[in-house]
């Protein structure tokens, strides 16, 4: 069957990157949109290919020298080949510079035309301008993202007081929610589990304690599991609903009128 499309802002989703990132990802791109029928929405096309992306945080903290960026990059052009033309990774670690700037450069390499929106800046930048009088920022991440220094530096060049737990602390309180092979998110993301819980509060205690006035989560499991705007009167911010609103956003501006066929 042959139909025509309007050439319109494809949003392009690489999943595969923690059991429900991609869907997460997606399903926050529909609460962001402003729609009243089916054909209101915005086009998006998800790819969850998890058994060709090594794990991020393996790469980063020298587990293996395969780097994921290769392999992200080629899916990102599978996207672009499919229509799409604004690329979310859904995957904070996965921005980390050791992998972003190679998917970058791998695109540069094949002249990709796509537009790939940064979660970690533009989380950043929806905090200075949503709280400007905040100054603790607690940061929850993977042992990847917490050890390439990814949200410190950026934030701490806007010139707030970046609250992180020591590296005992990381591994075996929020590197194990995420990553534990016996209770962690990645490997039970449909239900809470009473240690993940444990985790989870025993975390909250150590932000409170240093008086952040918000964490970051930047996991996209930890998403899933802290999905309140509070925990312990500590707003909760979460990149992968900042994403999803910058691409709604990019998705939004003005399309070609120009048409393309599709058989």
């Amino acid at each position: 069957m042959d139909m025509t499309i309007h050439n319109d802002n494809i949003i392009g989703i690489v999943g595969g990157m923690g059991p429900k990132a991609g869907l997460n990802l997606f399903d926050k791109i529909l609460k962001h949109t402003d729609a009243a029928t089916d054909q209101d929405h915005i086009s998006v096309i998800l790819a969850s290919l998890p058994k060709y992306i090594i794990d991020r945080t393996q790469f980063l903290e020298g587990e293996t020298d395969i780097n994921p960026a290769i392999n992200i990059a080629k899916i990102i052009r599978k996207l672009e080949n499919s229509g799409a033309n604004i690329i979310g990774l859904a995957c904070n670690t996965s921005y980390a510079p050791e992998i972003y700037n190679t998917i970058k450069q791998e695109l540069k390499v094949i002249k990709s035309q796509i537009k790939l929106v940064h979660m970690p800046v533009e989380t950043c930048r929806y905090l200075t301008e949503n709280y400007p009088d905040f100054s603790k920022i607690g940061l929850m991440t993977t042992n990847g993202t917490y050890k390439s220094g990814l949200y410190k530096k950026l934030l701490e060049n806007l010139g707030y007081n970046v609250i992180l737990p020591d590296n005992e602390f990381q591994d075996n309180v929020i590197h194990r929610l995420i990553y534990d092979e016996e209770m962690g998110l990645k490997a039970y993301p449909d239900t809470k589990r009473e240690e993940q819980n444990k985790l989870l509060a025993h975390a909250m205690e150590f932000f409170k304690k240093h008086k952040a006035e918000a964490i970051i989560i930047g996991c996209t499991e930890l998403s899933i599991l802290m999905n309140e705007q509070y925990i312990e009167n500590i707003l909760i911010i979460d990149p992968a609903e900042i994403l999803a609103m910058k691409l709604v956003k990019e998705a939004r501006k003005s399309k070609t009128e120009k048409q393309k066929s599709i058989s």
